[in-house]
């Protein structure tokens, strides 16, 4: 049995193991036995203590799952363009629009590339991903990824 509980020393939350009589404080170092501590949240399942432990502390919000699914359900094309306009290199970026455009598209021109990357670059990146590998002309003018 997993549980969810506060240092009584330095006041911190952690997840500590109830089958155990006593128990260490990772922070302080401080020794409790675990029979005397306050439990915030108990379960026989690690991952579950550990995500109250993390909501605890404010890392997850208790509506994640509806950001989730919100995220499922946004429109492809915006993702993608988010995708590669926070893409950290110009690898990382060929290798977003070649998945994207190739998964919503089937097929993709030109055009398509030309919209995302401007008019000036759209030649230097189909060239470049065909350079890598990263899609092929299946047909004169038509790519897949």
């Amino acid at each position: 049995m997993y549980a969810v509980t506060l240092c009584g020393i330095c006041r911190r939350a952690r997840i500590i193991d109830r089958s155990s009589k006593q128990t260490t404080c990772p922070y302080c170092n401080g020794t409790e036995k675990t029979s005397q501590m306050t439990v915030y949240f108990e379960s026989n399942d690690q991952s579950k203590a550990r995500d109250a432990l993390a909501q605890l502390e404010g890392f997850e919000s208790p509506d994640e799952k509806a950001k989730k699914k919100k995220i499922e359900k946004a429109d492809p094309y915006s993702t993608m363009v988010y995708k590669y306009e926070h893409a950290s290199d110009l690898d990382e970026k060929m290798m977003i629009l070649a998945k994207e455009l190739t998964r919503i598209k089937g097929t993709f021109t030109i055009d398509d590339v030309r919209e995302i990357v401007g008019d000036k670059h759209a030649e230097q990146y189909v060239s470049a991903m065909l350079d890598r590998c990263y899609i092929s002309e299946i047909r004169i003018g038509q790519y897949k990824g």
